[in-house]
């Protein structure tokens, strides 16, 4: 398949043409695909902000740990 892009229309219109089992049987594979995207991009962040940490870009605390530091 080539990689060029298909309206969301044009799908909708291939995807009306599918009997209802194989439509519920697409839903669960895009619904399980975001998922993943989803996990994906949570751990993603995760990782980022567990550098940030180490690397004191960063810092945690409370708020008035917070205001402290910015009234120094």
């Amino acid at each position: 398949m080539g990689t060029e892009a298909v309206s969301i229309n044009t799908v909708l219109e291939y995807v009306d043409k599918l009997d209802i089992e194989d439509q519920q049987y697409l839903q669960e594979i895009i619904y399980r695909r975001l998922l993943d995207a989803k996990r994906t991009a949570i751990v993603r962040r995760a990782k980022q902000a567990k550098a940030n940490v180490r690397k004191h870009v960063i810092r945690s605390g409370t708020a008035k740990d917070l205001l402290a530091d910015l009234n120094g």
